[in-house]
């Protein structure tokens, strides 16, 4: 899979650098206000999955994105259910929020907590949706077929 010529990550484990190195930038979310000069207000989509599940990480992390978002950006999030209030209530302005919780069904490896994915655009709702509408079509035509 070839990543997307304009995407970017910012990351703080270097092995993803190996992936495309000319796209990766190291990031430390205890360094908020360090990142490429390039990405101040010029990101127009922010997918986010900040590596823990507390208040003080998604305070850090949102000080950088409150930095790289314009006005009109989108933002999803990828956390644990188990801190939606804290997310509700952080993310809740625009273009940060407010949070939807989308239709997408996020599936991990042995993690404990149930995770969720939330977005900021109107009608976030309905993103992922229609493909889990489809994948349980493609499910049951295959067991009519058996």
């Amino acid at each position: 899979m070839k990543p997307l010529r304009n995407a970017r990550l910012l990351e703080y484990d270097q092995r993803f650098s190996i992936l495309s190195p000319r796209q990766f930038f190291p990031y430390d979310m205890n360094e908020p206000d360090v990142f490429p000069e390039e990405l101040r207000k010029n990101v127009d989509i922010a997918v986010v999955d900040p590596p823990f599940l507390n208040e003080d990480t998604h305070t850090k992390v949102l000080q950088t994105i409150r930095q790289i978002l314009h006005p009109k950006s989108k933002l999803v999030l990828l956390t644990s259910t188990s801190i939606e209030d804290i997310i509700l209530r952080l993310y809740d302005e625009p273009p940060l929020g407010p949070l939807r919780r989308t239709g997408l069904t996020v599936e991990h490896g042995r993690l404990a907590n149930d995770f969720a994915c939330w977005a900021s655009w109107e009608g976030a709702e309905e993103f992922g949706v229609q493909s889990k509408e489809k994948g349980v079509e493609e499910g049951e035509k295959k067991k009519e077929q058996k």
